[in-house]
């Protein structure tokens, strides 16, 4: 039972504010103050039946709204603030009488459906029955389609007012704290539904089965029953010296169950290799969101086939390094699987590697926070850079990859997402744009003495071999520090590419788009001409003959060239970056 849309007004800063997740994995991007946290705060309200605050009441209004809608509901849950500042709360859903037109037109179905079922519906369309008896449950349910066969037959959708909601799925709640707080974590996540039980679990007592509770009790009554009899013998004569009418004191003792949950502490501890225990809440809070990540993976894992969680998760990325946050991404992926997860962040790494149609920006615009949906992989970047995060990839990165011009810069990331079936930024590869063959040698050399320990990738163009003092940058620095050097094509990127996967890649890009010139036949006269003239530019003859840019050329042989085609020269250097 998947949470699919979300409308929140006057909570804080969420003023109308209206989202839609995935049934899988959502997460959540904005600046501070956006109403990031707003969002799971609201949620929480809702399944914890608690109210809001005075001050949660936003932009002068007295009443809060909350609408969620779930596959085959949609609630409402309105909190309104009463002149002598009392909050009250008010739970309507959005129900359509038409649903129940089948068992109208046909009553003998009713007694095929489950009484459970039958409860549900008259609990969801306003009339909660008190009956008992399966008989006296669907007679009510009959009764209720009586009464509203108009608005059964016209489909009409009303809202109806309800006396409480609980939430259609199990909701679990994890921020910075309780990533942070090993013992609590474990306390919540593993043992709260097992100590909730607790006063009810049965031991045996000699022949008998009971439960604690009940052991408890008549041990209560055993220590009420002693003391009235010292009572009745003891304090009765005195006590009617001054009270002649009493007769009797009875003694009772009731004790009403605490909730153990809150009463039992739970601490966590792990032993070393030198045998020595430490607890956890003593490590790194690093080491600790860790810890509590793995615990999660193996929680969700083993109750995969049991009821269907929300996991709301808010950043959880925090104090975790790169190589942590990327085992985070990948257990949160395996957990939507089979739940729906959302997620608060500020990693640009997550974002990285996640599908874009899955993120959603807040950002506030005069007071009021606003939500956007990403679209492309465009708008990822465009995120990350309203954040503050440029090149910060560059920074936690496992290789780094040197090309020389905007053909590369657009084309390899496409060729190699298709070859390898993954991507750059999912393999911890930087791509870095020299602007300029000349310009490569000064760029690794740079990135040599700022990152001397992150390998060094360069691929150029062929022709570098005709520039003299560039080709005597790039073999000292080779020799220097051991880079790996990858030459592409004849002398361009381009030309490395078979005529028929330029022809056709550039006629499917853009079709009638082109020049008449773009014929096969053109293309080879080209190729020739470039064998026998050094100076020739290939690239520059394609643009001509095409009318299209250098960078529409690459991205189209980027995006229709099959595998197969791919230029060894690219393969070998694929593979060495996997």
């Amino acid at each position: 039972m998947t949470l699919q849309r979300m409308k929140v007004s006057n909570f804080r800063c969420l003023k109308n504010v209206e989202i839609n997740f995935e049934p899988d994995l959502t997460i959540i991007v904005g600046e501070n103050d956006s109403g990031k946290s707003s969002l799971f705060d609201i949620l929480k309200i809702i399944d914890e039946k608690g109210l809001p605050d005075a001050n949660d009441f936003g932009f002068g209004e007295s009443e809060i709204s909350c609408e969620l809608e779930f596959p085959s509901s949609k609630i409402c849950i309105k909190f309104r603030k009463e002149s002598d500042g009392r909050v009250i709360s008010i739970v309507t859903e959005l129900v359509c009488w038409g649903e129940l037109k089948k068992y109208l037109e046909e009553p003998g179905s009713i007694d095929e459906v489950p009484v459970e079922t039958i409860k549900i519906l008259l609990m969801r369309y306003g009339e909660p029955t008190r009956r008992r008896t399966q008989e006296g449950i669907r007679q009510d349910f009959v009764a209720l389609l009586q009464r509203n066969e108009e608005k059964i037959k016209r489909n009409v959708t009303e809202e109806i007012e309800k006396g409480s909601f609980d939430m259609p799925v199990e909701v679990i709640r994890l921020d910075g704290k309780k990533f942070e707080d090993i013992s609590a974590f474990v306390k919540d996540i593993y043992l709260k539904q097992d100590l909730q039980g607790t006063w009810n679990a049965k031991v045996r007592v000699g022949e008998e089965q009971k439960s604690l509770i009940d052991i408890f009790q008549e041990n209560l009554d055993c220590i009420a029953k002693q003391r009235q009899e010292e009572v009745k013998k003891e304090v009765l004569p005195s006590l009617r010296e001054f009270l002649p009418n009493v007769e009797e004191i009875t003694i009772n003792i009731e004790y009403c169950p605490r909730d153990v949950v809150k009463d039992v502490q739970v601490s966590v501890k792990f032993k070393d290799s030198t045998g020595t225990e430490i607890l956890f809440d003593k490590k790194g809070d690093g080491t600790k969101r860790r810890a509590t990540l793995a615990l999660l993976r193996h929680r969700m894992k083993k109750e995969s086939s049991e009821r269907f969680k929300l996991l709301l998760l808010d950043e959880p990325d925090t104090h975790l390094h790169v190589k942590a946050q990327y085992e985070l991404i990948s257990t949160l992926q395996q957990i939507a699987q089979v739940n729906q997860v959302i997620v608060i962040t500020h990693s640009p790494f997550i974002l990285n590697n996640v599908n874009p149609s899955s993120v959603r920006l807040l950002y506030p615009e005069n007071g009021v926070t606003n939500v956007k949906q990403v679209g492309d992989e465009e708008d990822v970047k465009n995120i990350l850079k309203s954040l503050g995060i440029e090149n910060v990839s560059l920074f936690f990165t496992r290789k780094i990859l040197v090309v020389e011009g905007e053909s590369e810069e657009i084309a390899i990331p496409m060729l190699f997402k298709k070859y390898t079936a993954s991507t750059l930024n999912n393999e911890l590869i930087t791509l870095l744009n020299a602007k300029g063959v000349d310009n490569v040698a000064h760029l690794a050399r740079v990135i040599t003495e700022l990152m001397s320990d992150i390998p060094l990738v360069v691929l150029i163009d062929s022709d570098f071999r005709y520039r003299r003092e560039t080709k005597k940058l790039l073999e000292d620095l080779k020799s220097h520090r051991g880079i790996k050097q990858f030459t592409v094509g004849y002398k361009e990127f381009e030309d490395a590419f078979e005529v028929d996967v330029i022809y056709e890649s550039v006629k499917n890009a853009y079709g009638d788009n082109i020049k008449d010139d773009w014929v096969r036949e053109r293309i080879e006269e080209i190729r020739r001409e470039l064998e026998q003239n050094p100076n020739y530019k290939f690239s520059d003859a394609l643009v001509k003959l095409s009318g299209r840019s250098k960078k529409e050329i690459a991205e189209a042989i980027a995006r229709y060239c099959p595998v197969e085609k791919i230029p060894e020269d690219l393969k070998r250097l694929f593979d060495s970056l996997k």
